[in-house]
């Protein structure tokens, strides 16, 4: 049996090794010509494009190691069948179930490799491949964060202090400008509830004004709608911002909390909390539905059409998965229920089919 194992882990490696060489080569050739332009615009280094490259890697494998997963045991078990492979297995009387437990214990490994690639890579990995796109290839400037959530920021003259940034709404909250004048002199203070981005503007509301003079005296004026230049779009503030992809499970965790602590909305952080652990172990389901597909495409001899429905397959499960985490985003479910329930409802349809394969 042992010799058996060893087979069946052996070629499905093998082919799901060139399906992530595959889809890797074609994500980065795509990737790189979409930036082509920016690149040669900003006369961005061979090196730095290099190290570009190679910081995407864990993230594709990431992002496209469960759809290996269901490729693969369609195709491995696909061609064992058709070459009557799984036939002779039975005829000795090894059961099918201890044939197919492999293909879970191998997908079993891929979801635990991917929880340690969530965690310990791509946070940094991530992060760099968001300095380099933002600040190499499009030229943005770059600008240190002091503290997230709450955070500093100096643009010219003026000092930018905000609580939170809502990278879901274009919201930001709980915003002080200090404008600075010669000699570091104090000249205007803004301090607002919240600003909103709209129609290419930001619209403050619920805030004061506060002008101070070379001699002390001080004026004020309030206001409950205003529009305030700033020299941030949202899509600045969200290559400063750190989102869920750039942290690992643990530092979501922590901010999450900081932010529930703070008051402000944590939803959109609490699904990527969640959908980091889900996510994974989608490996193990992809497993799950491409065994009995597999073992019932494979006696009719339909390789093609076996991987033309491991990819709609995968599509379908993908869409739905990110549909649910919109949802909870948006609040309309909790946070738990939009990270799993793609999961739940697909892994229980292959327990059902894995469990009535034909004997």
């Amino acid at each position: 049996m042992l010799i058996i194992t060893r087979y069946f882990t052996k070629e499905f490696l093998k082919i799901f090794l060139q399906c992530i060489a595959s889809f890797i080569a074609l994500y980065v050739l795509v990737d790189l010509f979409d930036r082509l332009d920016d690149m040669i615009k900003h006369q961005v280094p061979v090196s730095l494009v290099i190290q570009y490259c190679l910081c995407l890697i864990p993230l594709i494998i990431y992002q496209v190691c469960p759809l290996g997963v269901l490729l693969c045991t369609f195709i491995t078990i696909g061609v064992f069948v058709r070459h009557n492979e799984i036939t002779a297995l039975k005829a000795h009387g090894i059961s099918l179930y201890r044939v197919l437990k492999v293909f879970l214990l191998v997908s079993v490994c891929l979801c635990l490799f991917s929880l340690w690639l969530q965690e310990y890579v791509l946070p940094y990995t991530n992060t760099r491949v968001k300095e380099i796109k933002n600040v190499h290839i499009k030229g943005k400037k770059k600008t240190r964060i002091l503290k997230k959530p709450h955070f500093w920021y100096r643009s010219q003259d003026n000092v930018y202090n905000i609580e939170f940034f809502d990278s879901e709404q274009n919201i930001l909250q709980s915003i002080t400008i200090l404008y600075f004048g010669p000699k570091i002199f104090l000249k205007k203070r803004i301090d607002a509830e919240k600003a909103v981005w709209s129609d290419g503007k930001w619209i403050f509301s619920e805030g004061f004004i506060r002008y101070f003079k070379p001699d002390g005296e001080m004026t004020s004026s309030r206001f409950k709608t205003k529009i305030i230049s700033i020299d941030k779009t949202p899509e600045d503030f969200k290559m400063l911002h750190k989102e869920g992809s750039e942290m690992s499970f643990s530092e979501i965790k922590n901010f999450v909390k900081d932010i529930k602590k703070a008051g402000y909305p944590s939803a959109a952080y609490e699904v990527d909390m969640h959908a980091k652990i889900s996510y994974s172990f989608i490996n193990v389901i992809m497993a799950l539905l491409g065994i009995p597909f597999a073992l019932k495409i494979g006696r009719s001899g339909g390789m093609s059409l076996g991987i033309a429905i491991s990819i709609a397959l995968g599509f379908l499960y993908w869409t739905f998965f990110a549909f649910c985490l919109s949802l909870g985003k948006g609040g309309a479910i909790p946070p738990f229920v939009s990270a799993w329930i793609a999961n739940t409802t697909f892994a229980s349809l292959g327990i059902y089919m894995f469990l009535h394969v034909r004997q």
